[in-house]
């Protein structure tokens, strides 16, 4: 079949495509067409940039003196130039990417992931991309939440930079600009703030809105989230005219384990950060440390009826954001941490009968899960005095290059 046909063929696809009414389809096949679209459109996006590739490699776009291709794609196609830089960018290594490629052409990965996955494969790094490319791709399909993925990615090229010791772009200083309008005198705020600002600032806004809407509620008031946002900046300015005291503190946390990267560090929220950003705030910030044995928390049982202190950051910082099956991305220090199993129907308060929900998945009949399962575990996890240690030495053995050796020996009783 000549191209020609093809593409007529295509044309003709879709325009039976668009002659369906999706109200006159049920929920299920809705779902299931959307489902499906979404994954013929990545396949498409597959086969276009093959066609792209071989475009750009011909040359046939300088006929009529064009100087760059990316220049050339957005004119005959009416398109943005930047975008089409991209696509021919993302044509080229698709080419190089076979594990990539075939996940993306059999529905298991997304155009998104791609492009991920160019955003990071830079240059310097494309050696060791093509090395970890399986690993990378078999992350990406097991995370049911895209922003997985992008951390995952984060973490990974933060690993390789630092291997290949490459020259690490520091994060751009905060701005911000603040003018008052003449005629009313209204202020207008705009500016950017570091990770590591913008945590310490959305922490204490958060904390300040919440104790505002408690007093709005009690005093019948009515306000949007953005003008008790307002109302909690204005508060932090004014408690800073008399404020004597420790400044904020940002939270860090660092998560070591079997199956841990040698270096994982990120905010209390979740972002990614380079250990070395930590340096000016090391000594105000709250560092908590967890050690995995594999998928489980070293932590020992708890006997009280709700979920507290170190458990309670424990079950927080294995879940990372909100359980629901409905892949609710609401990070584990904005929700709940609730039981399986009820302690009132005699569920025990420990980390294998605990898990992170938001609260309108644990606090609303209607939205929360019916098919959790009763009790995940018939026992909970039984720490060993000596388990700890071993977890600790184990670790460092696996991490450590010159004792990596010894990690097909027998572990010890």
């Amino acid at each position: 079949m000549s191209s020609t046909a093809l593409v007529a063929e295509l044309h003709s696809t879709i325009d039976r495509l668009l002659a369906v009414d999706p109200a006159c389809l049920s929920s299920d096949e809705l779902q299931s067409l959307v489902v499906s679209v979404q994954a013929e459109r990545a396949r498409l996006t597959v086969a276009a940039g093959d066609v792209l590739a071989a475009w750009e490699q011909r040359d046939g776009w300088r006929a009529d003196g064009s100087l760059f291709a990316s220049r050339a794609l957005g004119r005959d196609t009416h398109a943005c130039e930047r975008v089409a830089a991209h696509e021919l960018r993302r044509g080229r290594l698709l080419m190089d990417m076979p594990g990539t490629r075939a996940a993306l052409l059999e529905g298991r990965l997304s155009i998104d992931h791609v492009d991920l996955f160019v955003r990071y494969a830079t240059p310097e790094r494309w050696e060791r991309f093509l090395a970890d490319e399986a690993m990378l791709v078999g992350v990406c399909e097991a995370a049911r939440l895209f922003s997985v993925c992008r951390q995952a990615l984060r973490y990974w090229a933060q690993r390789v930079d630092d291997e290949l010791e490459l020259e690490r772009s520091r994060p751009v200083p905060s701005t911000l600009s603040f003018s008052r309008t003449g005629n009313t005198g209204e202020g207008v705020l705009n500016g950017v703030l570091a990770p590591i600002d913008a945590e310490i600032v959305e922490n204490e806004l958060n904390r300040l809105m919440a104790d505002i809407k408690a007093e709005d509620q009690a005093a019948g008031r009515s306000r949007t989230k953005s003008q008790r946002r307002a109302a909690a900046l204005v508060r932090m300015a004014s408690r800073s005219i008399t404020a004597h005291g420790p400044s904020a503190r940002p939270l860090f946390q660092f998560i070591a384990g079997d199956l841990a990267a040698r270096r994982l560090c990120e905010l209390g929220s979740g972002h990614v950060v380079h250990p070395d950003d930590l340096a000016p705030f090391i000594d105000t910030a709250l560092v908590e440390s967890f050690l995995f044995d594999g998928p489980l928390v070293i932590i020992a049982k708890s006997s009280q009826r709700t979920f507290t202190g170190a458990l309670r950051r424990a079950i927080q910082v294995r879940d990372r954001r909100c359980t629901h099956r409905s892949g609710c991305d609401t990070p584990a220090q904005d929700a709940d941490v609730d039981h399986y199993r009820p302690a009132s129907k005699g569920g025990p308060t420990t980390q294998t009968n605990g898990r992170v929900k938001c609260h309108p998945h644990n606090r609303i009949p209607c939205l929360q899960d019916q098919a959790d399962p009763a009790d995940p575990g018939p026992t909970d996890i039984i720490i060993q005095p000596l388990d700890p240690l071993r977890a600790r030495i184990r670790w460092r053995v696996m991490n450590t290059p010159e004792l990596q050796w010894e990690c097909d020996q027998p572990w010890p009783d």
